[in-house]
């Protein structure tokens, strides 16, 4: 079986960048562990209830916006429906002690909501937010009118934190927690957190919000049946075990765990990079770029809650909630709640996200799914128990929470094939050196939430990045402006 490209990795990014390649002509196969595609996607069922796992909302999506073009360019569009989130809130915060503050869509309503709410820093919310847009601007893959030349195709991961900008423009630290609020959906603290990264995640989202009818699921099998169109051969449930590459150096194929033999002019390898290194035999990457891979630090781990609300009501339709602990603890002890895959208000479902401090499972690390000690059960439950009093605490119109499902870092471990289970993956901190897409090796691409950005957004322009090495990034950024 010989093919133009193998792509390892079967989540957004591999699917991405597997329609764009067969787009073009080229003989595409995708390899995924899993015994289905976009295992994080899909998410899981239980009784009555789906739960989303890896899609919940996005920005960018509105029409004409920047992921609905890619949605356009890769096939998807007319098999996925969209339905916006709440204009005058779609993110709720509650905090001790303080009037709920509502994130409105529209960047301008959010600007007059943030000004009524904080009188005397008009100067500095002001200036955040044009901050904000000026760092989106840069990035031709989310500004299409951005030049390539010098614009930094990547997402840097030097340069100014989160946190100083904040406090350059002020030194109020409820402003500053509310502006820091959305780090929870990539995993890293404002203070390590690059400054342009997490523009490039809350930019999108003050423009439009939406979610999808039928959730990640919707996505997952809409890849799908467009992989099938355009004739791209999957092998499921059998892993990339190792790169196989002639003796002067090159690429020529990829061995799986079933013994299957792959032959390939070209690789996209959208795995955890950590994963890499093991792969290739000694001598194919410099050793300080395999300790580099080997080294790199994963996103905060979570304890995640999959529950059903015990009173119909419409809190999390078309919302969600963060619900922060006291000020003085920033957002070290803060819970996301999110509807479970965009159903109808009643009686739907929930997802709680929860950050948790580095290692909090490790003494359970060589445990599996499954096998796991009742030692680890009942830290669970113990943990299931508080997020719940939380919950009902600061959300009491939910009536109650029915625990349905509990997940943890060895969880995400287990069933994504990450090394520690980390909630998104490769950490995007400051002074990390994050790999790149270009590899050493010629036609061995990276793509990925740890190449580019996080989020669905962030997986799917990996997909581009990657892309655009081999078609040329003028010519897809024009095949995506087409899509208007």
């Amino acid at each position: 079986m010989s093919y133009d490209w193998l792509v390892i990795g079967g989540g957004a990014s591999g699917l991405t960048a597997a329609t764009l390649l067969a787009q073009e002509g080229h003989r595409v196969a995708l390899v995924e562990k899993n015994p289905c595609l976009a295992p994080l996607l899909r998410g899981f069922r239980r009784g009555d209830f789906h739960f989303d796992t890896g899609f919940h909302y996005t920005g960018g999506l509105g029409r004409g916006e920047i992921l609905d073009l890619f949605f356009r360019c890769l096939g998807l569009s007319e098999r996925l429906r969209t339905t916006p989130f709440d204009l005058t809130g779609f993110d709720r915060v509650r905090e001790p002690g303080q009037a709920e503050f509502a994130f409105p869509v529209g960047e301008e309503r959010l600007e007059e909501r943030l000004c009524r709410e904080f009188p005397g820093q008009e100067r500095a919310i002001s200036g955040y937010l044009a901050e904000v847009r000026r760092a989106c601007a840069v990035h031709p893959y989310l500004d299409l009118e951005a030049p390539l030349a010098g614009s930094g195709t990547f997402f840097g991961l030097e340069g100014t934190s989160l946190q100083e900008m904040l406090s350059r423009w002020t030194d109020h630290p409820r402003l500053q927690r509310l502006f820091s609020v959305h780090t929870l959906l990539y995993g890293v603290p404002p203070e390590e957190a690059p400054f342009s990264l997490h523009a490039s995640v809350v930019g999108p989202y003050y423009q439009s919000v939406h979610g999808l009818v039928g959730g990640g699921l919707a996505l997952a099998e809409a890849f799908a049946a467009r992989l099938t169109e355009l004739g791209i051969d999957i092998f499921l449930g059998r892993g990339a075990q190792e790169l196989l590459f002639t003796p002067a150096g090159t690429l020529r194929g990829a061995r799986l765990e079933d013994g299957t033999i792959v032959e390939t002019r070209g690789c996209v390898a959208t795995l955890h990079p950590a994963l890499l290194p093991g792969m290739v035999p000694e001598g194919v990457f410099r050793p300080v770029y395999r300790r580099r891979l080997l080294a790199l630090e994963d996103s905060l781990p979570a304890f995640t809650l999959y529950g059903v609300c015990r009173k119909a009501n419409s809190l999390l339709h078309g919302r969600n909630i963060f619900l922060l602990g006291n000020l003085e603890n920033g957002l070290d002890d803060t819970i996301y709640l999110t509807a479970a895959d965009n159903g109808p208000a009643s009686g739907s479902g929930l997802v709680a996200i929860a950050p948790l401090p580095p290692g909090a499972t490790d003494r359970w690390k060589d445990s599996v799914t499954g096998r796991r000690p009742p030692e680890y059960e009942a830290y669970k439950a113990e943990q299931a128990a508080h997020l719940v009093r939380r919950i009902e605490e600061g959300c009491p119109e939910l009536g109650g929470i029915k625990v349905t499902a509990t997940a943890t870092a060895l969880t995400m471990r287990d069933y994504l094939h990450t090394p520690r289970g980390g909630l998104y993956g490769v950490r995007h901190r400051l002074g990390q050196y994050n790999p790149q897409r270009r590899t050493r090796v010629a036609n061995l691409l990276l793509a990925g939430q740890g190449v580019a950005a996080p989020g669905v957004l962030g997986a799917v322009l990996s997909g581009f990045l990657a892309c655009g090495d081999v078609i040329g990034h003028e010519q897809l950024r024009e095949r995506v402006k087409a899509c208007r």
